[in-house]
């Protein structure tokens, strides 16, 4: 005896729950990336295959430098998991 919705006529019973059916079965995709919000930020691709660095030759380190400038000049700003800040 939980509260609930007023029950629906049997007609739009039907109709609500073939498209709750419909939208699962969407969702369920082979391809993970279709089901991301549009709002969602895409994967972060590596830098790099494998496992040595081959600008620094680190081994095991990150596949992406977790610190980055967003230009190359020494005036421009760093970046961390996509927040930027100014020094």
């Amino acid at each position: 005896n939980r509260p609930a919705p007023p029950p629906l006529p049997r007609e739009q019973q039907r109709e609500f729950e073939d498209l709750v059916r419909k939208s699962q079965s969407s969702s369920s995709s082979p391809n993970p990336s279709l089901n991301l919000h549009p709002d969602a930020r895409l994967p972060v691709q590596p830098d790099f295959e494998g496992d040595v660095n081959p600008r620094t030759g680190e081994q095991g380190g990150p596949k992406q430098e977790p610190v980055k400038r967003s230009t190359e000049d020494e005036g421009g700003d760093w970046s961390f998991k996509g927040r930027v800040s100014d020094f």
